[in-house]
């Protein structure tokens, strides 16, 4: 055996020992290869399920946020309304006539019979002075009604059609909101 002979042996060995390298590693780049496509699915799955989460989130966050704001509209309706009622009220009982007045005050003075001073507004003080026997004690700020005070000012009773109308629409604002809704 020559050298040739040799060298070619060992050149068919290298060829057949590199081939089976270049095999195996080809083998094992297309397993890491596979494993990082598997990899990169799985994040990008992980990644889409969290990209959907948050803008479901996100979605019901900006749903809830307009109803709330849908429902504060609607509230801010229903108290401008009832404002709107009230004023309205209380124009219509300024405006009563002379007689409806006099009637009104004389049931709210009818109650009241442990009172010794009473107050009224400045259009109804001729008015008040004419059908009370109290002493009229003087001009106070509302729409009309009455003030009533015992002899030592200790015991007020507020019968002034603001106070009245406000003491009613305090107790009936539940039956108004339930009327409002339907």
């Amino acid at each position: 055996m020559g050298l040739e002979v040799v060298v070619k042996d060992v050149l068919a060995r290298g060829e057949g020992e590199a081939s089976r390298i270049r095999q195996a590693g080809t083998v094992e780049a297309n397993a890491i290869i596979a494993g990082a496509e598997n990899t990169a699915r799985q994040i990008l799955a992980e990644k889409r399920e969290q990209a959907t989460e948050l803008i479901e989130r996100r979605k019901n966050r900006e749903i809830s946020s307009a109803n709330l704001e849908v429902k504060r509209a609607i509230l801010n309706a229903k108290k401008g309304l009832l404002d709107r009622v009230y004023d309205e009220a209380i124009d219509m009982l300024a405006s009563l006539s002379e007689s409806e007045r006099e009637n009104i005050i004389n049931k709210l003075l009818e109650s009241q019979t442990d009172s010794t001073r009473v107050f009224s507004n400045e259009n109804d003080e001729f008015l008040v002075k004419r059908i009370s026997s109290l002493e009229y004690g003087g001009t106070i700020p509302c729409s009309g009604g009455v003030m009533l005070e015992n002899e030592d000012g200790t015991v007020i009773r507020d019968l002034t059609f603001d106070t009245l109308l406000k003491s009613v629409r305090e107790k009936s604002l539940k039956q108004l909101l339930e009327i409002l809704n339907l």
